[in-house]
C-alpha cells in the first residue's frame, strides 16, 4: 500500500501481519488521507479512506529509533491481529514504512475507524459546565473497559497506554478500547521520556515511569480515568492534574477527596473503596483485573452490560426455542446468531446443529461454533458440545483434504488453547480438544502456530497429572509427538517429556493400544537426543520390554526400532545395551524374532536395518554383532529385497563398518 499524504510519498514494505480473515487495506488506487490528527505520545495518527470500498481506518505511524526497534514491534504486535473483543477496536494489519521527507522510519498499525468521539471529550464537557457524569454511564463504562482488560489480560497482553482519549465512545454508552502500545516502544527509559506527552504522564503508573509495565499498570491508569471522570463536578482541570500527580507520589492523599466524592457528588462508598484498590502505589497491593470482576459493584456493573463476567445468565424470551423445532439447517444458523448471548440459545442449537453438519455450509458452522465456544467459555457443556462438531467437521475436512484457512489460523487455535487450558481437569472435554489439536496437526501451519502459542509446556503438565488416566494419555502423547516433530518446540520442555513418557509406558506396560499411542512420543525424543546421559540404559531397556511384549504391532515395533536407531545415533551406550543381554532381555535375538515375524513388510525391515546401520558405527559393536550372525541375516535380507534400493544401501553399508 502507497499513502499520499501532505505531498509524501510512503513506500511500504512488503513485510505484512494481516490475516486471511482480514481483508488488506491495499487497493489499485492510494487511500485517501481525509484528516491527520495532533501528534500524540507516540506518534501521529491520520484517518484514511480506501476509494473503492469507502471503508475508513485509523492508521497510526510511530517513529522508529532504528530498525530493529521497528521490527521487534511488528512482530509483538502480531498477536493484536487476534483480538476479538466488543469493547476493543479491531487491528488490521501492521506495516513498516521510510518517510523519504524526515528520513525516518516509522512502525504503522492500520485499526477500524471507531469514530472521534473518546473519553476526554466527555470529561472536558462535563468539566467545563461542573455537571456530573450520570452514574449509568460511569457503570457502563466500568463494566466495559473492565471487561477488555480482562479479555487481554488473560493473554498477557497489557495495554500500557490507557488514557481518556484512547477510548472512544459509541451511542453515548459503549467505549472502545485502542491504541495499544508494543513493548518494544517503551523499553528505553530516556527514549521514552522524549516521546511522552503530558497526559499520558499523568494517567501513567508510578513504576511505569520506570518503563516497567504490566497488566496492574493498566488497572493504575484504569482507577486515575474513573477519578477524572468522578471528579467533574467538583474539580477543575489543574486541580484534577494536580491530585493525579500527588496520588503518584502518596495515594493516601485520597482520604479528603473521597470525602468530596461521596457527600457532594453522590458517589456509593463501595465505588470509592474500589477506587482505592486499584491506586496502591506498590503493585503487589494493587488489585489485578482478576481481583475486580470478583467486587460486588463491578459485578453490578457487569450485569448492567450483560458481560459473562458477571456470572448472571441472560435468560430468554419465552418460545424463544420453539423456532429450532423448523428442523432445517438455515434456521439453526440464523437462530445461533440472533441469540450468540444466550447460552441457553447456543446449547440447544449445537445440540440439534449436531444432526445437519454432513452437508451444510462447513466454514459458517466452524465461525458459529467458534463464536459459541468464545461467548460461553464459562460453560462446560457449550465447550464439550461445540469441540464435538468441530471434530466431525475437521474430519471431512481431512477426507476431502481440506482442513486450510480459519482451521490452521492463530484465532482458531488460540479458541482450542484457552479451552484447554480452563478445563485442565474435565477429561472427557479435554481429551476432545487434545484429539481436535493433534488431527489440526497434519498441517504444518497449525503445529507451528501451537507449539509458538507455548501449548506445549501446559500439554506436558496435562500428561504429568493424566498418568493414571487412559482417556487422556492416549491424546496427550498423540500431540506431543506432532509438537515435538516442529522445529519451534523448546528443548528444555522436550527433555522434561522423556520421564514423563518413560513412567506413562511403564504404568500401562500391558496396554497394547496405549504402548502404541506413547512409542512415536519416546521415538521423536529419542532421535532428537533429548534423552539425557543417565536415562539412556533404562529408556533402552523399556523400549525392549516393549518389544517383547508387544511384537505382534507392527506399527508399535516400527516406532520402537526407529527410537532405539535414535537412541543408537547419540549414544554408544544404548548400543551396547541391545547388545550385551540383561536380566535376561537380549536385544538381539528379540530383534532377530522381530525380523521373522515381519520379514514380508519392507518398512520394518528398513527400520531392523537403520538400527544395525547406526550400531555398527561404533567398533566396540562389530565383534558382538559378527558372534551373533548378524552378518548372516544382513546378507539374507539382501538377498530378499535386492531390488529396494535403501534396505541394500544400508545393508552394504553395515556389512562395510562390521568388517572394518
Amino acid at each position: 500500500m502507497t499513502v499520499q499524504a501532505a505531498g509524501v510519498y510512503h513506500q511500504v514494505s512488503t513485510r505484512s501481519c494481516g490475516k486471511e480473515r482480514r481483508r488488506r487495506v491495499s487497493c489499485t488506487s492510494y487511500p485517501e488521507v481525509l484528516e491527520e490528527w495532533p501528534p500524540g505520545a507516540f506518534g501521529v495518527t491520520c484517518l484514511v479512506e480506501e476509494p473503492a470500498s469507502q471503508r475508513r481506518f485509523a492508521v497510526k505511524k510511530v517513529e522508529c529509533i532504528d530498525e530493529r526497534e521497528g521490527n521487534l514491534a511488528l512482530e509483538e504486535a502480531l498477536s493484536l491481529l487476534e483480538l476479538q473483543h466488543p469493547n476493543i477496536c479491531p487491528y488490521i494489519e501492521f506495516f513498516m514504512v521510510w518517510d523519504n521527507k524526515s528520513s525516518s522510519l516509522f512502525f504503522c498499525m492500520v485499526m477500524d475507524y471507531c469514530g472521534q468521539d473518546n473519553l476526554s471529550d466527555i470529561v472536558h464537557l462535563n468539566r467545563g459546565q461542573q455537571k456530573k457524569i450520570k452514574d449509568n454511564i460511569l457503570q457502563c463504562f466500568l463494566a466495559q473497559v473492565i471487561d477488555a482488560l480482562f479479555y487481554i489480560h488473560k493473554r498477557a497482553l497489557p495495554h500500557r497506554n490507557l488514557k481518556p482519549s484512547n477510548i472512544f465512545v459509541k451511542n453515548k454508552d459503549t467505549f472502545v478500547v485502542s491504541d495499544f502500545l508494543p513493548k518494544a516502544l517503551v523499553t528505553d527509559e530516556a527514549k521514552v521520556k522524549i516521546r511522552m506527552d503530558p497526559e499520558q504522564k499523568v494517567f501513567m503508573a508510578p513504576e511505569s515511569v520506570h518503563c516497567i509495565y504490566s497488566e496492574k499498570s493498566d488497572v493504575w491508569s484504569l482507577g486515575c480515568i474513573l477519578l477524572d471522570l468522578m471528579t467533574t463536578s467538583v474539580q477543575s482541570d489543574r486541580d484534577i492534574t494536580d491530585l493525579l500527580q500527588m496520588v503518584k507520589v502518596n495515594s493516601s492523599c485520597l482520604g479528603t477527596v473521597f470525602e468530596t466524592l461521596q457527600g457532594l457528588a453522590g458517589y456509593p462508598e463501595d465505588l470509592c473503596c474500589l477506587l482505592q484498590k486499584m491506586l496502591k502505589n506498590n503493585p503487589e497491593e494493587r488489585s489485578s483485573t482478576k481481583d475486580l470482576v470478583t467486587e460486588p459493584y463491578i459485578k453490578k456493573c457487569l450485569a448492567l452490560v450483560g458481560s459473562p463476567l458477571s456470572g448472571v445468565k441472560k435468560t430468554l424470551p419465552p418460545s424463544v426455542l420453539d423456532q429450532l423445532e423448523e428442523n432445517n439447517l438455515e434456521s439453526i444458523l440464523k437462530f445461533m446468531q440472533n441469540y450468540e448471548e444466550f447460552e441457553e440459545a447456543q446449547l440447544s442449537a449445537l445440540r440439534v446443529l449436531a444432526r445437519y453438519t454432513k452437508d451444510g455450509p462447513r466454514g459458517q458452522i466452524i465461525q458459529l461454533v467458534s463464536q459459541a465456544i468464545t461467548t460461553h467459555r464459562e460453560s462446560s457443556d457449550v465447550q464439550l458440545e461445540g469441540s464435538r462438531i468441530l471434530h466431525h467437521l475437521l474430519s471431512q475436512g481431512m477426507e476431502q483434504g481440506d482442513i486450510e484457512g480459519y482451521l490452521t489460523s492463530d484465532h482458531f487455535i488460540n479458541m482450542l488453547v484457552e479451552t484447554a487450558r480452563l478445563y485442565s481437569h474435565d477429561a472427557p472435554l479435554l481429551s476432545g480438544i487434545l484429539s481436535l489439536m493433534t488431527m489440526l496437526t497434519v498441517s504444518e501451519v497449525a503445529a507451528e502456530v501451537l507449539a509458538r502459542v507455548g501449548f506445549l509446556p501446559d500439554l506436558i503438565k496435562i500428561t504429568e497429572q493424566s498418568l493414571e488416566s487412559r482417556e487422556l494419555c492416549v491424546p496427550c502423547c498423540a500431540l506431543l509427538w506432532s509438537l515435538a516433530m516442529t522445529e519451534m518446540a523448546s528443548d528444555n520442555d522436550l527433555k522434561k517429556a522423556v520421564p514423563l513418557i518413560t513412567a506413562l509406558i511403564q504404568k500401562h506396560a500391558g496396554d497394547g493400544q496405549l504402548v502404541k499411542s506413547a512409542s512415536p512420543a519416546l521415538w521423536i525424543l529419542c532421535l532428537k537426543g533429548h534423552v539425557m546421559e543417565d536415562q539412556i540404559e533404562s529408556v533402552t531397556l523399556l523400549l525392549l520390554d516393549c518389544l517383547q511384549i508387544h511384537a505382534e504391532r507392527p506399527i508399535l515395533a516400527k516406532n520402537v526400532c526407529l527410537a532405539l536407531t535414535g537412541l543408537a545415533i547419540n549414544s554408544e551406550l544404548a548400543a551396547y545395551r541391545v547388545l550385551v543381554p540383561l536380566s535376561g532381555r537380549n536385544g538381539l535375538s528379540l530383534i532377530k524374532e522381530l525380523y521373522l515375524l515381519y520379514s514380508d513388510d519392507p518398512e520394518i525391515v528398513e527400520n531392523i536395518c537403520q538400527l544395525f546401520n547406526q550400531m555398527a558405527n561404533y567398533g566396540s559393536t562389530h565383534s558382538e554383532l559378527c558372534s551373533q550372525h548378524m552378518n548372516e541375516l544382513l546378507r539374507e535380507i539382501k538377498d530378499q529385497y535386492e531390488s529396494v534400493e535403501e534396505i541394500v544401501t544400508l545393508v552394504e553399508s553395515t556389512l562395510a563398518k562390521m568388517e572394518n
